[in-house]
């Protein structure tokens, strides 16, 4: 996969959530959070900021005293996602990534899993802040694609070994068509088994970086923007995984 400046994408789009969060309204649904609000996301990721910052800065699971609760208005909310944000970066940028860490995903406990994590979770709930309130920018191709072989390496592995999903038998290819960027995905011994190729599979997804990732976390995208080959079935299964 190419080199991303996670960094330089956390901070911007830290400060587009919390632009979004400013604009409101904070009662806007978020559809692909179930019954949460933009307050609800506002309320997760600023949390999520602090959890990473402790866990990545010290190398060791948080503790529930670890995490500062949100502002009691509303009006503080934006300013409380920024002071996060800054403080996510803060401990980011002294990482040395090829260093030992704690993290709960199922890959290599290595410091650069963090950027990497922190940067693409945001991406996605920036993009539904943003659509929740009407205005949603696009998600970069080149960092769309490479959020595409995160999700199969890392967040559908999370899913499966905590016991959220299963596999489906059926195998599947996604390949992006304005960026690099090829998989073939299907359930292995150890969970998911992904190899970046051209390769067959039962079903193929084929569209823009952008719109097979939105897909994949099923998050809206036009009619007809992602292209379904092989067996309906087997893709439906595939996609029934994400979420949140």
């Amino acid at each position: 996969m190419p080199d991303i400046d996670y960094i330089a994408q956390i901070r911007i789009d830290g400060a587009r959530f919390a632009t979004a969060v400013d604009t409101g309204p904070l009662d806007a649904p978020v559809p692909a959070c179930g019954d949460w609000t933009l307050r609800d996301l506002a309320r997760h990721m600023g949390r999520v900021h602090r959890w990473a910052t402790v866990a990545a800065g010290q190398r060791r699971q948080p503790e529930s005293g670890d995490v500062e609760d949100p502002p009691d208005t509303d009006d503080d909310l934006a300013d409380w996602i920024r002071v996060g944000v800054g403080a996510l970066l803060d401990s980011l940028v002294r990482l040395d990534p090829s260093s030992s860490t704690w993290h709960p995903f199922p890959v290599d406990r290595v410091a650069a899993v963090w950027p990497r994590r922190q940067a693409q979770e945001l991406s996605i709930h920036r993009w539904d802040a943003q659509d929740a309130i009407g205005a949603p920018e696009p998600i970069e191709a080149v960092m769309a694609s490479d959020g595409i072989d995160e999700y199969f390496e890392l967040a559908l592995p999370r899913l499966v070994s905590r016991g959220s999903v299963d596999l489906p038998v059926a195998s599947l290819h996604v390949h992006c068509t304005d960026v690099d960027g090829e998989w073939t995905v299907r359930a292995g011994d150890d969970g998911v088994q992904m190899t970046r190729e051209h390769a067959k599979g039962d079903a193929a997804l084929r569209g823009r970086a952008e719109d097979l990732l939105l897909t994949l976390w099923r998050r809206p995208v036009p009619a007809g923007a992602v292209d379904v080959v092989g067996d309906p079935a087997a893709a439906d299964e595939w996609l029934r995984l994400g979420g949140m």
